[in-house]
């Protein structure tokens, strides 16, 4: 048991990662229509862009898990800052892509999950902390 709670930050960057991906791609997947301009020309729409960045972190994510795996050295900083950007892409404001403002829309089901991976990114990121506290405390001889 001790050795699988050891692996918790690990599980939950990889479980958030997986989310990510299935919901994009499997069971709530963003719009694929195309949006009119006024001249005619054919774009994607702002949940397209946005899935395509998520998509991109859950890879960063599963990079991270590689690079922990190989080191055997726990991220600390990188999941909870990957979780905050997934915050940041996904909702609307001047600074982020954003998803569809019409709520029939089925990319609304795809922000539901990706900010469930969002939390469960920065969890990884404290609990990875914690367990760096927790092992460097261990670690530190006490003084009579």
């Amino acid at each position: 048991m001790n050795k699988i709670k050891n692996w918790i930050p690990e599980i939950l960057l990889a479980v958030s990662a997986i989310l990510i991906i299935g919901a994009i791609y499997v069971w709530a997947p963003v719009c694929t229509k195309l949006l009119e301009l006024k001249t005619g020309k054919l774009i994607h729409m702002n949940c397209h862009h946005s899935a395509v960045a998520s998509v991109i972190l859950a890879v960063i994510m599963l990079g991270i898990l590689l690079e922990s795996f190989i080191y055997k050295k726990k991220s600390v900083i990188v999941p909870c800052l990957i979780g905050i950007a997934l915050f940041i892409v996904m909702k609307d404001t001047p600074l982020s892509l954003g998803m569809c403002k019409m709520p029939s829309m089925a990319c609304n089901k795809t922000l539901i999950w990706i900010d469930i991976s969002g939390i469960m990114a920065i969890l990884s990121g404290l609990s990875a902390w914690a367990f760096e506290r927790k092992k460097n405390k261990d670690r530190t001889p006490q003084l009579d």
